[in-house]
């Protein structure tokens, strides 16, 4: 069973349809990479299986079960992280405390979400600045405290949108090795990037998605060669 499932999953707003009949399935330990020009669709699409906005229509299934209308705090949907371009830290709050909050959500006692938190930002090369506020760090730090969130929580499925935009490449080698880490204990991924050769490197299986739509699916190797996928970045 997949860990992951959307059906034939659409978005209007208006008259436009910014997802327009997306379905696709994750395996446990899969790591998806979801591309495509701008205005394609992706972070809708992302919105839509995180439940932070309802479908027009369509389903999400999470382990089996159909978690369409409940909300991204709803306790069948702990099992998923969902990480924003921009970054989602508190910016009043240490970055320790942003990664406890994230396992205080899920159940966890206080002081040992601290705990669980500091091993995690060390273990992403943040544990000179756990003490400091978000928003002193850079942006590539904040994207950092994202894969702490994912060293704390284990979720069965995590959601990554545009994690490498604007960091360093060593930060990128550090986002390579927690995911390459977090795979091989089972967790699937999806991600939205821009950057095809860091995220070809790490997906088994590429979705192309234009006008809101399925354009492309295969491995690496195949999607890029598709004549159509081309014609779209270039277009």
């Amino acid at each position: 069973m997949p860990v992951l499932e959307a059906h034939d999953l659409a978005k209007a707003f208006g008259g436009h349809r910014a997802v327009d009949g997306v379905s696709l399935a994750l395996a446990e330990g899969e790591i998806l990479a979801l591309v495509g020009p701008n205005g394609a669709g992706k972070t809708s699409l992302l919105n839509l299986l995180a439940g932070q906005m309802p479908p027009t229509s369509g389903t999400v299934r999470l382990h089996g079960v159909d978690v369409t209308a409940l909300a991204p705090s709803h306790g069948r949907r702990r099992a998923l992280l969902r990480s924003f371009q921009n970054g989602g830290t508190f910016g009043r709050l240490s970055a320790v405390e942003n990664v406890a909050l994230a396992a205080i959500a899920r159940g966890e006692h206080r002081s040992r979400a601290e705990a669980a938190a500091r091993a995690a930002l060390a273990e992403v090369g943040l544990q000179p600045v756990a003490d400091w506020r978000a928003d002193t760090l850079s942006g590539g730090q904040r994207k950092l405290i994202d894969f702490a969130r994912l060293l704390v929580v284990r979720p069965a499925v995590a959601l990554l949108d545009e994690p490498t935009a604007g960091v360093s490449p060593a930060i990128m080698d550090v986002m390579r090795a927690v995911l390459l880490a977090e795979r091989a204990r089972g967790l699937g991924a999806i991600i939205v990037s821009h950057d095809l050769p860091w995220v070809f490197d790490l997906c088994s299986r590429v979705v192309v998605l234009a006008g809101g739509r399925p354009l492309a699916e295969g491995g690496p190797d195949a999607v890029a060669a598709d004549p159509a996928v081309q014609e779209a970045y270039l277009a």
